[in-house]
This record gives C-alpha cells, sequence and structure tokens, in this order.
C-alpha cells in the first residue's frame, strides 16, 4: 500500500506539468482564458467631439425611499468620434462621459442665463416674508362685555 507521502510526491510532477501547458497555451494567440481579445485596428477619422447633449447621474444607487432627498449627483456628456474599422466603414460611436470643470461651468451658465431671461431668480428682497403670529386684539368694548359675561356665569353657579 502507498502511503501519503507517495501520494504528494506523484501530484507534484502533475501540478508541473499542468502549469507548464497553461504557460504555453496562454503565450499562444488561440488562448486567452477570459481574457478580452485584442482591439480592432480602427483608424480614428474624428476625435470626441461634444454633441452638446448633457444628463445627471447619481453618484451611487438610489433606493426609492430617497427618491424625494438630496443626493449627489454627476454632469455626464455625451461626444460621439467617428472610426474607420478595417473593411474600410465609417462607424460613429458615441459614449457617455464625465463633464470637466469648464463645461460644468458652461452649463450653469446657461442655466443663471435661463432664470434671468424668464424673470425666475428671485432675490432676497422680493419674497414675501413669512406671515408673523396674528394677535388678537380685544376691544374695550368687547373686553368689558367678555367680563360681565364671565361674571353672570360665575354667579349662576
Amino acid at each position: 500500500m502507498f502511503d501519503p507521502l507517495t501520494y504528494v510526491l506523484m501530484l507534484i510532477p502533475l501540478i508541473l506539468a499542468a502549469i507548464l501547458v497553461y504557460v504555453y497555451l496562454t503565450k499562444s494567440e488561440g488562448w486567452t482564458f477570459g481574457k478580452t481579445s485584442p482591439p480592432h485596428h480602427t483608424v480614428v477619422k474624428q476625435d470626441g467631439v461634444p454633441t452638446g447633449r448633457i444628463d445627471f447621474a447619481p453618484s451611487h444607487a438610489i433606493r426609492s425611499e430617497d427618491m424625494e432627498q438630496p443626493n449627489a449627483f454627476r454632469l455626464l456628456v455625451e461626444e460621439r468620434r467617428i472610426v474607420e474599422s478595417i473593411a474600410g466603414n465609417e462607424n460613429l460611436e458615441i459614449q457617455w462621459r464625465l463633464a470637466t470643470l469648464q463645461e460644468a461651468k458652461v452649463v450653469i451658465s446657461q442655466y443663471h442665463k435661463y432664470l434671468s431671461d424668464n424673470s425666475l431668480i428671485k432675490s432676497v428682497f422680493d419674497v414675501p416674508p413669512p406671515p408673523s403670529p396674528s394677535v388678537v386684539q380685544i376691544k374695550p368694548s368687547d373686553a368689558a362685555a367678555a367680563a360681565t359675561s364671565s361674571q353672570a356665569r360665575r354667579i349662576e353657579r
């Protein structure tokens, strides 16, 4: 019968052989083992040009309970580029990317211009003050009547 040491000594050459086969196959071009294939050879005819479309995406997943709560959003910008494939066909690629600081400033300035052009910006002085708590003022004649009626109620008891 074989003892456990014999099994271990027989297993070591098998492991080394498997490692060598894996290394050999990954070096050859046909085997990738989950790696992405190399990108197709394309020629960029027109680099990324912003289309002018923007979007806001949440910086994290928003639960349905948090829809009314303030959250952090990121400004996304759509851009397109034209590439020529290896077959000579022109392809339009559209992608969304995070906006740069300059692009974010342009969006904000356009938004403020729109608000001011349509008189939608209100200053602190344009907003009416909240109503103050009402103070009930009693006329002297009403006070006298109230006093006499309360005295009359006391006498009846």
